[in-house]
């Protein structure tokens, strides 16, 4: 075999494999993994805004959703066409009966702990609001929060989220640039990197 014959095989196989790559990495983004950028405060303190999270998008073709899950989803606001990505923590699960207080949630008669990481003061009871509030989730429906309840636009606002809105959960922040309480200009957070979302 020639030269000639030896490069253009090599730059066959190179185009080859380059496209069975490119394939690969396009169905893992669209049915498997999915990279997000956080860019509000209503998660806080467990996302904050320019964290650049992993999402796995199969969690829950293996498992029903939980209580406490953070999920991603789609929603569309009445007064829009656009379909934005929102994420938020899984409050009510259906039929649920969900009870905002100003001391905080109660599902099914129970208080719910605050997430680990929420930002406090917590009070889930909108400033529109003076008594408490109930809510009872329907089927194939979820409540959900931001953890800085103070600054969320979630379920208390636009109700429950249709079950098959969601489109996983988020595995780990792999990338995090910003302010931090320490040092208010933008910068890497390297703590944050790697770490697990819960």
């Amino acid at each position: 075999m020639s030269d000639k014959g030896l490069a253009e095989l090599s730059w066959r196989d190179i185009a080859t494999s380059a496209t069975v790559a490119i394939i690969v990495a396009l169905l893992l983004r669209v049915f498997i993994v999915g990279a997000f950028e956080i860019p509000s405060h209503s998660m806080e303190n467990t996302l904050l805004p320019g964290d650049y999270i992993v999402v796995n998008k199969l969690a829950y073709t293996l498992r029903d959703v939980r209580r406490g899950d953070v999920v991603i989803f789609h929603h569309q606001a009445d007064t829009s066409m656009v379909r934005e990505t929102y994420v938020k923590r899984v409050i009510g699960l259906p039929s649920d009966t969900v009870t905002l207080t100003h001391e905080g949630v109660w599902v099914n008669g129970r208080p719910l702990p605050d997430p680990p990481q929420c930002k406090l003061p917590a009070d889930p009871v909108l400033a529109s609001q003076r008594s408490p509030v109930e809510i009872v989730v329907g089927p194939d429906s979820l409540f959900v929060l931001g953890d800085n309840r103070r600054n969320s636009f979630d379920s208390r606002y636009w109700g429950c989220l249709p079950v098959a809105a969601v489109i996983g959960t988020p595995l780990f922040i792999y990338w995090s640039r910003g302010g931090s309480t320490d040092n208010p200009l933008p910068h890497i957070r390297w703590d944050r990197v790697l770490s697990r979302v819960e």
